[in-house]
C-alpha cells in the first residue's frame, strides 16, 4: 500500500469527505518546506495544512516536518473550538 492510499484514508478518517482534493493529498506527500496556499474560501485549507503535519510528524513520524504546528484564525480571524477538539483527539490516536 502506498502512502498515497494511507493517506486517503486516514484523511477520511479525520474528516466526513470521502477523499482529500489533490492540492491537500499533495501537500502531505510534499517535503517538509514553507509555502503559500492560495485555495478559496471552503475548500479545505485548514484540513490541508493540519491534516498534513499531523500526517507526516504524529503518524508517520518524520522529523523533517517541524515539531509544533501555530494555526492562526480562520476567515473569520476565529480559530473555532471543534477544529481544536478533532485535531486532539486525532493526534491522540
Amino acid at each position: 500500500m502506498n502512502n498515497a492510499i494511507k493517506y486517503a484514508a486516514f484523511f477520511r478518517g479525520a474528516t466526513d469527505k470521502p477523499e482529500p482534493y489533490d492540492y491537500q493529498r499533495r501537500l502531505a506527500e510534499s517535503p517538509s518546506e514553507s509555502r503559500l496556499i492560495n485555495i478559496p474560501t471552503g475548500l479545505g485549507k485548514t484540513a490541508a495544512v493540519v491534516l498534513a503535519w499531523m500526517w507526516n510528524r504524529v503518524v508517520r513520524k518524520d522529523p523533517a516536518w517541524p515539531r509544533r504546528l501555530v494555526v492562526s484564525g480562520g476567515g473569520d480571524g476565529v480559530f473555532h473550538e471543534d477544529d481544536f477538539v478533532e485535531a486532539h483527539m486525532l493526534e491522540q490516536r
